[in-house]
């Protein structure tokens, strides 16, 4: 288990388990944080600033891909502490009201395979299972360059859920890619730049056609929602997931 932050690029940490990861990026004693984990994960949150000598008053603002319980899980909590959190427009009533989206149940995995509960074995401990509205969620827009440490841009990405948005650090070149683009996969098995199993799409079609977004980007390092960070171009990445 990860419960400290590991710098994977200058400034930029991964947080989460070997399962799921979010993220944190520390500019000038400030920090953006990219998704939110399970609902459990706020501790890990709050030991990784405390290991980089920062504190939740440093936290600008929670930025979170989409709605799913694995990655909007402490961001209630986080709002309730006063940080914002911001989600694209077509996902913010998913993210307000936790009966008005699409939530993959455990039954819709192949559950005969032993990494599937490995899987969910992982998403419990990170406290998935308890997904928490956030009433306040503010809501971004495709394209907006938001004013928080790393300067990041909104791409919307839908398919994956109706809102799905990446983030992109344009000046860096690094892509937060959600669950539009992943490098490991937890029914397969197998690593690498892949497109998530059908299962796991609210609109399957319209999260691969949500590639040519990320296709056009020019970034190099891939930090998905789900498995290690990949360099690359990221053009090369979304050709090698469509296989």
């Amino acid at each position: 288990m990860r419960t400290t932050a590991a710098e994977i690029a200058d400034g930029i940490h991964r947080l989460g388990s070997s399962h799921h990861n979010f993220y944190l990026i520390v500019e000038g004693g400030r920090a953006t944080v990219i998704d939110a984990g399970g609902s459990n994960d706020l501790r890990r949150l709050s030991a990784a600033l405390e290991g980089l000598g920062l504190a939740f008053e440093d936290v600008e603002a929670v930025l979170v891909t989409h709605a799913h319980s694995d990655h909007i899980g402490f961001a209630g909590l986080a709002s309730r502490r006063g940080i914002p959190v911001k989600v694209h427009e077509d996902e913010a009533a998913y993210a307000r009201d936790r009966s008005a989206g699409s939530q993959m149940r455990p039954t819709d995995l192949p559950l005969w395979k032993p990494r599937t509960w490995v899987f969910l074995a992982e998403m419990l401990r990170a406290g998935a299972h308890k997904a928490y509205p956030v009433p306040s969620v503010e809501t971004v827009e495709d394209g907006d360059l938001l004013d928080v440490p790393g300067r990041p841009t909104v791409v919307a990405t839908p398919g994956h859920t109706a809102g799905h948005a990446a983030y992109v650090l344009t000046r860096r070149g690094v892509l937060f890619s959600g669950d539009a683009l992943a490098t490991r996969s937890f029914v397969r098995g197998g690593v690498g730049p892949q497109f998530l199993d059908d299962v796991f799409h609210t609109d399957p079609d319209r999260a691969r056609r949500s590639l040519d977004r990320l296709a056009a980007l020019d970034a190099d390092l891939l930090l998905p929602g789900h498995g290690d960070p990949w360099s690359g171009p990221i053009a090369e990445l979304v050709a090698r997931a469509r296989g």
